[in-house]
């Protein structure tokens, strides 16, 4: 609908003067080649670039009132076209008697935003957790200190739920329905779920360890009130790393001939003191190798951790085998992770020196992964 500006339009023609190549003009300010082609024709046989005079009716929004309308849209201000409307109109930046409709005001601001080469659109799933100042600070220190280090030696563990949420039903990635209809699923309102630790290095993956919060388990450990716990305590975690991560990351990496190797965990304030006991008993009784604890991992970063995508792999593949029991999930979740294929693993590894680099270049911000 609208045109770009006589500035964007000079921008075009000037670049062609230099490379002349109308794709490579067309690629770099995200146009078609027939847009680019046009402009640079017309300031080739008439000599500017200025729009022709058109018959027809005018446009409901000139130019400026819809470079409003798109960042009235983008404020977070307004949640329709209509408000953005009756606003345009109380400003008087709109002719008639009542205002414009809203989808009217939203064609435009979308038509405005794509002669910007900054298509928009509206967005109605949950928004994502916003990363504080101090956070995005922590992040990029970790990134800028960790940059060039090797991961090959370090093992990344974490806690995860497993939810059983679809007895008995195969829940795919894709799914094919007739246009217009919902994809449906029974879904249990109570959902099951097993609670396991587990850690990966690029050589394999530990065994799980299934903890408080794992339904049917009745656990032998307490928490502070002395009532039986129902969820990890620290000292449940401090036999999680004794009994299972520790020994299983040391296998893994002897495996491979290396014998000083490093632990991450995440940032809970309960782990620290039990991974700093356990890591200490187990040096101490293992002369051959060492273990330290990878330093500083800051707070609200799955994204950085390959972990992550682990979980959602297996979270996924055990709910395509419709289960139909919670034993049965509860194996297949154990089978998946134990069977994880070695290239995910190697992919995964060869990501961190991308994860980081991306969360440098956005100051500490989120990434992609």
């Amino acid at each position: 609908m609208y045109h770009l500006t006589e500035e964007q339009r000079h921008r075009i023609c000037f670049e062609f003067q230099s490379c002349q190549n109308i794709s490579k003009i067309a690629k770099k300010f995200k146009l078609s080649r027939k847009t680019v082609h046009r402009w640079i024709h017309r300031h080739q046989t008439v000599g500017n670039v200025k729009n022709r005079k058109r018959s027809g009716r005018k446009p409901s929004l000139d130019t400026k009132t819809a470079k409003m309308a798109m960042s009235m849209l983008l404020s977070n201000m307004y949640t329709s076209g209509q408000e953005v409307a009756k606003e345009l109109f109380r400003q008087s930046l709109t002719s008639g008697k009542n205002p414009v409709a809203g989808s009217t005001v939203i064609r435009h601001a979308k038509a405005m935003a794509r002669a910007e080469s900054v298509p928009i659109h509206a967005v109605r799933r949950q928004p994502q957790k916003q990363l504080s100042q101090g956070n995005m600070a922590q992040r990029l220190e970790f990134c800028l200190a960790n940059k060039s280090r090797n991961w090959t030696n370090v093992m990344f563990t974490d806690r995860k739920r497993f939810m059983f949420l679809y007895p008995g039903q195969q829940i795919k990635n894709v799914a094919w329905v007739v246009k217009g209809e919902p994809r449906l699923a029974l879904k249990a309102s109570n959902a099951l779920c097993i609670n396991l630790y587990a850690g990966i290095t690029k050589f394999g993956v530990t065994r799980p360890h299934i903890v408080a919060g794992t339904s049917k388990l009745a656990t032998q450990f307490s928490n502070q009130r002395g009532v039986t716990a129902k969820n990890i305590t620290s000292a449940e975690y401090k036999q999680v790393l004794s009994n299972t991560l520790l020994p299983d990351g040391d296998r893994l990496f002897r495996g491979q001939g290396i014998t000083n190797w490093i632990f991450q965990q995440d940032n809970d304030p309960s782990h620290k003191r039990s991974a700093s006991l356990a890591l200490s008993e187990w040096n101490n009784k293992h002369m051959g190798s060492s273990i330290t604890l990878l330093p500083k991992w800051p707070p609200n970063s799955p994204d950085l951790s390959p972990i992550e995508n682990v979980w959602g792999y297996v979270q996924s593949k055990a709910q395509a085998k419709g289960c139909k029991s919670f034993e049965e999930f509860s194996d297949s979740v154990k089978h998946i992770l134990k069977n994880l294929p070695k290239a995910m693993l190697n992919n995964l590894y060869s990501s961190m020196k991308a994860r980081l680099d991306e969360c440098i270049k956005k100051v500490g911000g989120k990434t992609k992964y």
